[in-house]
């Protein structure tokens, strides 16, 4: 079992001395031994490892721990006795340490805390407006001097970010068209409307569902993938090292993700559209016995050419929407290796939400242009 002890020696010093193995198997009473000793203020405090025999990563972040609270309570500290493999541990571990976090709070309801709420939000909204201006300043930059457009990094992301979507994007969607067309067969044959299904799921796809899945598809796909890397990026401080040696992140790292994204979904969503259309050809001419020239004279004379437009033009919006907030949460991650997971998980909730926020006030809009 470990052992610490602490030897007053006089009022302005005192000896820690350090006994024993301080691995993770042995830290048993770590919180009670942290208590009694950084009880202790205002005095020099020397710990001597003259009697300790091993040290792990466990130990070595509890005696920082203890380090911590002593010089948080005006103690100076001197280390004595101290072998070579020991020290280097512990100046490992010292600079990468965290606190631990305080303990959940029970929250409640108050005016300061409702305060607080707002401002912290209103925060955001300043952050994520200062990160819209420092892109948009970055594509003025590449307009002014176009040689600054990283078309190589353009390309990789098309590549993984398009390219590398569309079979999923084509099964899922080819699904969609297929549970369209049953859900809607079964109703239109009880009133002999069979070939009304055409209408029906035709419109619905390239209006809403294929730019909808394929959104959604690329935020979970895309923007993850995105704040990680950006996020990973600035966890091992390449960003500062690119803005030391006169590198804009935003060209680099930003513009090119944006920009595959915008031009690359409306190639995405004529792929989901077509896939859908062909899951709802099959049902109509498998279950319902409407043969594929009929299927396509319908479509061709009773669907407007303006829901298949309203769908790509949709597509560049979303496309950037997903983009930015993939390329903003990662910009926000910070601290440890941790965050790019949480990040990484706000990204994907933001993009979705704002895609389908934007959907709605389009459909709003389009409803009242008559459109």
């Amino acid at each position: 079992m470990i052992r610490v002890e602490m030897d007053d020696l006089n009022r302005s010093d005192a000896k820690l001395f350090v006994r024993g193995d301080w691995t993770k198997e042995k830290l048993d009473d770590a919180n009670r031994r942290e208590e009694n000793i950084a009880s202790v203020s205002d005095v020099q405090v020397t710990f001597d490892f003259s009697e300790c025999t091993r040290i792990d990563s466990a130990g070595a972040v509890e005696i920082i721990r203890l380090k911590n609270r002593l010089i948080q309570n005006r103690c100076t500290l001197l280390f004595v006795h101290q072998n070579e493999e020991d020290a280097r541990l512990l100046n490992f571990y010292e600079k990468n340490f965290h606190a631990k976090p305080d303990s959940r709070r029970q929250k409640t309801f108050s005016i300061e805390g409702i305060g607080m709420r707002i401002v912290e939000r209103f925060k955001g909204i300043g952050e994520f407006l200062t990160f819209i201006g420092a892109m948009v300043f970055a594509v003025a930059k590449i307009v002014v001097s176009p040689w600054k457009f990283r078309f190589t990094a353009f390309v990789r992301h098309v590549d993984t970010s398009a390219i590398g979507a569309i079979p999923i994007i084509a099964i899922l969607s080819f699904l969609i068209g297929v549970v369209i067309a049953y859900q809607s067969a079964g109703y239109l044959s009880k009133i002999g409307g069979d070939i009304f299904i055409v209408d029906l799921s035709v419109m619905s796809v390239f209006r809403e569902l294929s730019p909808m899945i394929t959104a959604i598809l690329i935020a979970a796909r895309s923007a993850s993938s995105f704040t990680a890397q950006i996020g990973t990026m600035k966890i091992t401080e390449e960003i500062d090292a690119m803005r030391t040696m006169g590198f804009d992140p935003f060209i680099f790292l930003v513009v090119p993700r944006v920009f595959a994204l915008i031009l690359t979904m409306p190639f995405l969503i004529f792929i989901a559209d077509m896939a859908g259309m062909l899951g709802a050809l099959g049902v109509a001419t498998f279950h319902l016995g409407i043969s594929p020239n009929a299927f396509m004279d319908r479509m061709y004379l009773e669907v407007s050419v303006n829901e298949f437009y309203v769908g790509l033009a949709k597509s560049p919006i979303y496309g950037g929407i997903v983009a930015i907030v993939g390329c903003y949460r990662g910009f926000q991650v910070k601290g440890s290796t941790d965050s790019i997971g949480a990040y990484t998980t706000k990204s994907v909730v933001s993009a979705i939400f704002w895609v389908i926020i934007c959907d709605a006030c389009i459909a709003i809009a389009l409803t009242k242009l008559g459109i």
